[in-house]
């Protein structure tokens, strides 16, 4: 008999004998090889046996067979909404780990109750029944279910090891607010430091107040969709080619948010914080209704020369600073390139409402940056702001600028060079260039139409 027809043979006496409850392993005696079922796969065995193993066989929560996969609700996890489920979605999560097997967060008509922290152990899987780019549940406000974790931990919720993988899960706050000052909790998706090749991919959290952080290389982050309250992603120091990637935070993901919690999100929320990045990749990221776009922070490290990478399709909408670079926030070597997205800071504070501001106060290590077709429009007091200290040193090819009230260049620094080459602007107030400061501007092939 061949080894598929073994297989075959073994599944269906099993599937006849009902659902099975008790940990098992299989094998098939034949004279030209043996199966054993074990994990998934048939192995050579020259012995026929039944017997109890640490490898599980189980079935799902509508009864389907499934080989190698451990089940939250084998190991306990109710998914009532009441009952809480983490310590049996943790002993699933740790009898895996042996493995490096998939956890399935099975759906469920009513979410799976969080007291406590999990972590996900290296090489495992943890996967729900959710894909693609979901608003999640509460943007219709519709009943708990699926692969949903309701979290009551105002600590770190998920803490991922090295080549851990996260996915198709949706994670939402019932204790957090809907009005004023929001409740704070600790991040909802953690990597520390060293706990390299994490993927974290179609994930939607409608109401966290500090998402994902992450410490480590080679990250993947993908198809994330939420309303962060306060951070969305923060990086601390990262290396070997970090990729984000299809993120949209948006507070149309929680349509139970008043406008007073709004009102706070827009003074203090931070769409991406970076920090010691080296070679990072940011691709199609939107934001809508914060503080800032991205804030690469102040980083002091005389060994590090500062954040470098790109970031490429994007829109910053309804914000009061599409992108702040502080001192060290971007090296002046390697520099970043930033093309084809769209910049609308008429929200937040008016005088301060700019697309990029350069806010670094070291003239020898002032940051490098290159802009290519990227619009900035909206009410907004200037489209790009270089402070009196500033070093930056900036070339903008291309795109344009509108609805500017004061002008749309403004040059504080004597220290500071910038270089427009084919930027158009139209129905702005003010000049194209201030220079108070003295730095080497040019304003190349401009287009005043």
């Amino acid at each position: 008999m061949t080894e598929s027809g073994t297989r075959r043979r073994i599944l269906r006496r099993l599937t006849d004998q009902g659902p099975i409850d008790k940990q098992v392993s299989v094998s098939e005696t034949s004279d030209s090889a043996e199966g054993q079922l074990k994990g998934g796969s048939i192995m050579p065995k020259k012995t026929k046996q039944l017997k109890s193993d640490s490898t599980k066989i189980e079935n799902n929560a509508v009864g389907t067979l499934n080989l190698g996969v451990f089940n939250v609700r084998s190991y306990g996890a109710k998914g009532d909404g009441q009952t809480d489920d983490s310590p049996a979605i943790q002993a699933a999560l740790n009898a895996a780990a042996p493995f490096g097997g998939v956890v399935w967060l099975a759906p469920s008509s009513n979410a799976y109750h969080c007291n406590g922290p999990l972590t996900v152990p290296s090489n495992v899987t943890f996967k729900g029944g959710y894909g693609g780019m979901r608003r999640g549940l509460r943007l219709y406000e519709e009943a708990p279910c699926g692969s949903l974790l309701h979290v009551y931990t105002y600590g770190d919720f998920i803490t991922m090891s090295h080549n851990s993988i996260l996915d198709g899960l949706e994670i939402y706050y019932p204790l957090q607010t809907t009005e004023g000052v929001p409740n704070p909790h600790g991040w909802t998706i953690k990597i520390p430091a060293n706990q390299h090749g994490v993927t974290i991919r179609n994930i939607c959290s409608p109401n966290p107040y500090q998402f994902i952080y992450a410490q480590a290389d080679g990250f993947l982050i993908e198809g994330v969709q939420g309303y962060p309250l306060n951070v969305g992603i923060q990086l601390g120091r990262v290396a070997d080619v970090a990729r984000i990637t299809n993120i949209q935070f948006n507070g149309n993901c929680w349509s139970d948010a008043t406008q007073s919690l709004r009102d706070w999100v827009q003074t203090y929320g931070v769409c991406l914080k970076v920090a010691g990045a080296e070679e990072l990749m940011i691709t199609d990221l939107f934001a809508y209704g914060y503080l800032r776009g991205i804030w690469f922070e102040a980083y002091a490290d005389a060994n590090f020369p500062g954040n470098y990478g790109s970031l490429t399709n994007f829109g910053f909408d309804a914000v009061q600073e599409g992108i702040l670079v502080q001192t060290g926030g971007i090296s002046g070597r390697q520099g970043f390139s930033i093309s084809n997205g769209r910049i609308v800071p008429f929200q937040g504070q008016v005088g301060a409402r700019t697309g990029i501001k350069c806010s670094d106060t070291v003239p020898s290590i002032g940051p490098g940056i290159s802009v290519s077709n990227v619009g900035f429009f909206g009410p907004h007091e200037r489209s790009i702001w270089i402070e009196p200290d500033s070093g930056a040193r900036i070339t903008i090819l291309g795109g344009q600028a509108t609805e500017y009230q004061q002008e749309m260049v403004l040059c504080q620094s004597r220290n500071a060079a910038v270089r427009l080459v084919g930027m158009r602007s139209f129905n702005g107030v003010g000049p194209r260039i201030n220079n108070p400061g003295g730095g080497d501007v040019l304003d190349l092939v401009a287009i005043n139409s």
